[in-house]
């Protein structure tokens, strides 16, 4: 296959009468060709391969019958123009799997086509898993959408824009593809440019990944921390691999440099139980890690690429969580970490917007007891008691945080109260009551109660011995109450309260100061 030198765009390119619109007759137009792709298509060789990538959806024909896929008619005509066409369909659910790296490999020029709705967020991430393993080879991306939207950018060097997908769209689509009609119009309107990514220079690649080895790579992994986190995370050596030796429910990954082995990122990914019957899992995303000087590399996207496909994998995952919930190493992005919103944004991740999962504030909170101000509920009954769980509660105790999670969307909680079934720690759960009903539930916790709770949420030991823990509490001021009574009676001094999104002002009436603010980030699946 011959090659010939990028074509840079010039302003004599400019032709703002190549904007599809609704008025606009034209089936089909190229956007850009910056890097001149297309007219390597009409030097290919006959053994060279065309691989066509196209989503799978909704049928156009008003045969209902009829259950062709409505990309088959770009399939057929670029046979026509070529004859090795391998044409593979993806789904917006799975994306670009291994079975499509496969085919991206193999090939010799790749097109990728996205179906465009009004509303909907172009799948950039799809594209950059194209780019990164075609190794330079021309990949072409096709946007099948009239008009496109003021704020999508789409930084790929050749980009054609078609009128949906009817047969006469992709037709013309292929005409243009082999320049049987040669408009050219590299700038619309009503598409934001963004940085073109141009042909020589450094594309971000696929890397191999692979499990982590604990024995290996610990050592490597806290140097990692130590460069990528605040110092308000410092954690030392044991408490962080104790953190990450979950066996069972956890998987992490790295990705070495090949001349050495040494770690270039990690990433760490656990599994929860929601409910009673071990059927719903939340998946959790729990550290991505690079070292500075090798990112925009592909490091990152090779990482959450593979993490996620795995997390997707497992049966019974109902939640992705960037972040995680037990064990709760950070809850989501924390605010004083440099983190590029926009790459997330386009993994399908939401940040920007204060609602749960999309970016929501949420806060750890430290009470020192000298501060406490303590204030009584206001009595809805004066049947209102507070006390310390007995092990033959545990059942009814279970029931209320199953469907407190179901409802409240209290992620993790479950798992957490169920470790306690059966054990000494039983009595760490408090509890409020209205006459015999539980009514809400707090779980506490000390740096040397010995119960998995104060395993999972490690700030409190790191900042004093004396400095006990709150978790999953259904707020009552009642219950905080007696929370702080039970940690008091134990010999701490301070209160660790984690992952509040709601009532900061009220918490610091009551002497609580800020400790740690994150980002509340998931998506269901």
């Amino acid at each position: 296959m011959s090659s010939q030198p990028p074509r840079e765009s010039t302003a004599a390119d400019e032709d703002e009468d190549g904007i599809l619109s609704g008025q606009d007759d034209r089936l089909a137009v190229v956007v850009r060709d910056s890097t001149n792709w297309l007219s390597m298509l009409k030097n290919l060789q006959e053994t060279d391969v065309i691989i066509l990538l196209t989503p799978v959806v909704v049928p156009i024909s008003q045969d209902p019958t009829d259950l062709s896929d409505p990309f088959e008619p770009l399939g057929r005509s670029l046979a026509k123009r070529h004859p090795r066409v391998r044409h593979v369909p993806y789904t917006q659910r799975n994306g670009i799997t291994s079975t499509h790296l496969g085919f991206i490999k193999r090939g010799q020029v790749i097109i990728l086509c996205f179906d465009l709705r009004p509303g909907q967020q172009i799948q950039l991430e799809f594209a950059d898993i194209a780019f990164a393993v075609s190794d330079n080879k021309p990949c072409i991306i096709v946007i099948c959408c009239s008009p496109l939207e003021s704020h999508h950018t789409i930084p790929f060097p050749t980009l054609i824009q078609t009128k949906g997908y009817s047969p006469p769209a992709l037709e013309a689509t292929a005409a243009l593809l082999f320049g049987e009609q040669t408009t050219v119009t590299p700038t619309l309107r009503s598409i934001a440019p963004g940085p073109v990514r141009k042909a020589g220079e450094s594309q971000p690649k696929l890397w191999p990944v692979e499990q982590w080895n604990e024995a290996r790579d610990m050592a490597s992994v806290l140097s990692l921390w130590s460069q990528s986190i605040s110092n308000r995370f410092t954690i030392d050596y044991q408490t962080l691999s104790a953190l990450l030796r979950r066996p069972g429910y956890a998987k992490h990954y790295v990705v070495r440099d090949p001349r050495d082995g040494e770690i270039l990122g990690f990433c760490a990914t656990y599994l929860s139980y929601v409910d009673q019957e071990g059927e719903k899992l939340i998946a959790s995303l729990a550290l991505l890690l690079v070292r500075a000087q090798n990112r925009n590399q592909g490091i990152g996207l090779s990482l959450h690429s593979h993490a996620i496909d795995q997390l997707k994998r497992t049966r019974g995952v109902v939640r992705l969580q960037l972040g995680s919930t037990f064990p709760r190493i950070l809850y989501g992005p924390p605010f004083d970490m440099h983190l590029d919103e926009e790459w997330f944004h386009k993994r399908g991740w939401q940040l920007n917007n204060d609602l749960p999962g999309q970016g929501q504030t949420t806060y750890d909170l430290v009470l020192d007891f000298a501060d406490w101000h303590q204030i009584h509920d206001a009595p809805s009954s004066s049947n209102m008691k507070f006390r310390l769980c007995a092990q033959e509660e545990m059942v009814r105790v279970l029931a209320l945080v199953e469907d407190l999670s179901s409802k409240q969307g209290k992620m993790g909680w479950f798992d957490q109260y169920s470790s306690l079934m059966n054990g000494p720690n039983v009595k760490d759960v408090v509890l409020a009551l209205d006459k015999d009903e539980i009514i809400a539930t707090a779980l506490t916790y000390t740096p040397s109660c010995g119960s998995q709770i104060a395993s999972n949420l490690p700030w409190a030991s790191r900042l004093g011995h004396d400095v006990g823990g709150v978790t999953c509490i259904c707020i009552l001021l009642g219950l905080l109450n007696a929370c702080v009574a039970n940690l008091t009676s134990q010999g701490m001094r301070k209160m660790f309260l984690d992952g509040i999104s709601k009532g900061l002002h009220a918490f610091r009436d009551l002497g609580f100061k800020e400790w740690a603010r994150y980002k509340d980030v998931w998506k269901d699946t």
